[in-house]
This record gives C-alpha cells, sequence and structure tokens, in this order.
C-alpha cells in the first residue's frame, strides 16, 4: 500500500515564487546582455547536435552572456590548443543572429584535418573555447536582393542556413530558391529543418542534387532546377572543386557575374600562388621589426609559412586568403599576392597583405 506525502501549501507557493523569481532574473540578464559586434570571446559549449555522421553542431553561449551581433553568412575565428601548440581554425556561423543568445558552429570531420578530427572527438558540453571575429563579406546583409538562389555542397550550406534562417526569422519579402548537392540522403545536413521550410513557406523553394542518384549539379541540370537563375542574385559555397565547376557553368551561361558571390570554409586547399614569385622566393631576408629577428625564405614559402616557422604572432585559420585572420603589413619589400579579399582600400594603400596567398619578391621587414 503506498503513502501519499501530502502537499505542504505554503512550501508550494515558496517554491513557485522561486521559480518565478528565477525566471524574472533570467530575463533581466537577457534583455541587459552586451551586445557582441568585434573582438574575442570566451564561448562555453551548451550542446552537441549529431547532424549526419560526420557533421556536428556545436551551440555555444557566452559567460556573462552576450547577445551576437553578426551578419548572416559572416565566420568566426576558433583558437585552440591541441596537443600543446596554438592553432586557429575558420568556421563559418550557422545560426541565425535573429536568435542571438547563443551561436551555433556545424563542422565536418575533414579526412586528415587536424582541428575539424579533434573537435568532433573532444569537444564536449560545458568545454570552453575562444573565438575572434565575425567577420566575413559573404553575407546576405551586404549584398541585398529581392530573389536569390543559394547553391551549396557539403558543409558549405551553412552560410546559406544562416542566411535562410535570417530572412525567414524576419519575415524578408525575398524569394529564396536553395539547392544542395550531397552525396546521398543521409549526408543532407539540416534536411529536416530545410523540408519543413519548404512546406511552410512559399517564399522558399528546396531542391537536392544527390552524387548517388543524380550524379553531380551541371549546367544541364542547374538549368532545368533553376531556369530564372538570371533574375536572381546567386550565392555559392562548399568544397573547391564544386565551386570552380560552379562558377565556370554559371559564367558560360551569360550570367552577370556581379551578382555571383562565393566562399569556401572546410577542406579547403592553399590558393594557387604564383610560380615565378615562389621559385624567385628562396633566399629573400624577412626581418620581423618588432622581435628583430631576421631569417630567410626557403624554397616556396608562403610568407604565412614564414612568419609560423618564426613563431610570430600570426594566425593563420582559413589559409585561402578569405577570411583575413593572417593580414600582415609589410613595411619595407614586395610580395606576389594571389588574394586581397578581406583587405581594405587603406589597408592595402598602407602595406598589408594576406600572408597566407602572399609570397615575397625581395626582402621583407614586416611589422611584427
Amino acid at each position: 500500500m503506498s503513502v501519499t506525502t501530502p502537499i505542504n501549501p505554503q512550501q508550494a507557493i515558496i517554491s513557485v515564487h522561486e521559480k518565478s523569481m528565477q525566471i524574472t532574473e533570467a530575463f533581466q540578464q537577457l534583455s541587459t546582455a552586451a551586445s557582441w559586434q568585434k573582438g574575442t570571446l570566451e564561448l562555453t559549449c551548451l550542446r552537441v547536435v549529431q547532424e549526419t555522421d560526420d557533421v556536428k553542431t556545436f551551440v555555444f553561449q557566452s559567460t556573462p552572456q552576450t547577445r551576437f551581433h553578426f551578419k548572416p553568412g559572416q565566420f568566426v575565428t576558433l583558437q585552440l590548443e591541441i596537443e600543446g601548440e596554438n592553432v586557429y581554425r575558420t568556421y563559418t556561423i550557422s545560426s541565425s543572429p535573429s536568435k542571438p543568445y547563443t551561436l551555433e558552429l556545424t563542422i565536418k570531420k575533414v579526412e586528415g584535418g587536424q582541428v575539424s578530427g579533434w573537435l568532433l572527438e573532444n569537444l564536449k558540453p560545458g568545454h570552453k573555447v575562444k573565438a575572434e571575429g565575425p567577420g566575413g563579406e559573404f553575407n546576405i546583409i551586404d549584398h541585398p536582393a529581392k530573389k536569390v538562389l543559394f547553391l551549396s555542397a557539403g558543409c558549405g550550406i551553412t552560410p546559406m542556413m544562416s542566411m535562410s534562417r535570417w530572412l525567414r526569422d524576419t519575415v524578408a519579402d525575398v524569394d529564396i530558391h536553395f539547392i544542395h548537392s550531397a552525396r546521398t540522403s543521409y549526408d543532407i545536413i539540416f534536411r529536416h529543418e530545410l523540408d519543413k521550410t519548404a512546406q511552410r513557406y512559399d517564399n522558399f523553394k528546396l531542391d537536392y542534387v544527390l552524387e548517388n542518384i543524380d550524379g553531380f549539379l551541371d549546367a544541364e541540370k542547374l538549368q532545368q532546377l533553376a531556369p530564372d537563375m538570371h533574375d536572381r542574385t546567386i550565392f555559392v559555397c562548399g568544397p573547391a572543386p564544386y565551386m570552380t565547376a560552379v562558377e565556370q557553368m554559371v559564367a558560360d551561361s551569360g550570367f552577370d557575374m556581379s551578382r555571383y558571390f562565393q566562399e569556401s570554409f572546410g577542406g579547403q586547399l592553399m590558393p594557387e600562388l604564383d610560380t615565378e614569385a615562389t621559385a624567385q622566393a628562396e633566399g629573400y631576408q624577412l626581418t620581423l621589426e618588432k622581435s628583430g629577428k631576421v631569417a630567410t625564405f626557403d624554397p616556396g614559402q608562403s610568407v604565412l609559412e614564414a612568419l609560423e616557422q618564426q613563431k610570430a604572432p600570426v594566425i593563420g585559420a582559413c589559409r585561402a586568403g578569405v577570411c583575413g585572420s593572417c593580414k600582415v603589413k609589410i613595411s619595407e619589400g614586395k610580395v606576389s599576392s594571389t588574394s586581397q579579399m578581406t583587405l581594405t582600400p587603406d589597408e592595402i594603400a598602407q602595406g598589408y597583405v594576406l600572408s597566407c596567398c602572399s609570397t615575397p619578391q625581395s626582402d621583407l621587414n614586416i611589422d611584427i
């Protein structure tokens, strides 16, 4: 026979009051939270979501609580210590600034990737990481449009999700056509959310191109799926071969490339450096003005690689001339650069270069 303990009315009232006070305090903390728009933050992992077999979403919050202010499509640079070594990697934010109290990064485990593999295997709820940002010109705010075509492959879906979520949450009057490429249906990141969005919103059209069924996206498929693409602004993100192929087929179609924007993170290679400039790199001298260190460039070295060899305080995050974290100021000397993507005209005039995609054409003095 079970015995039911009678409820103490006074205790019940106190419990409800305490809960109400906790909710009120939490609301006050959120409503007065500072806005993070630039700089370095310490983030605490709240939870980890398994998206596919090799992709996880990490949900972060800062302490004290912060309202994350960024442009949908932008990225942050994580600062990590792995096996005693400080490493930096750039990842696009997959969440939307319309939900500002958490920041989400969706990361795919890259074959042979030191950082992505470590994150997926080791980063758990309660763990802390540092992040710097936000950054990037690949976003829907800087390139607004009434009709957009999102083309993504693999983990290149992350900035498109951030932009789609923002447009959906703000009830923007924007016609969206989202075409995502994946190996199989099981590899579609965010599939449940994408399908629900397509079902509920008339201005959101969704198509998948599955490699095991449809093959790769080509000009014919693109024309069939998006016959009105010339009326749209195109955003593209994915692995380097995918982006190269898409850019070529879009350009060949006669598209106005001033309305074509692309970005790539995850598994990309170093940009192809000027072979003549690279061949001449050997023997040029590198001087770090603040530390007084002097070194000689090795054959084929980029400025970033030479700086890293000297343990200089430079961040090599995306290593593809995209994120801008590796910019340095050249006080004297000349370089050959394959990208100035994130540099402003003023920075270029002052002598800043992206060290990951620059090679020396003379001895260099660097303001480090």
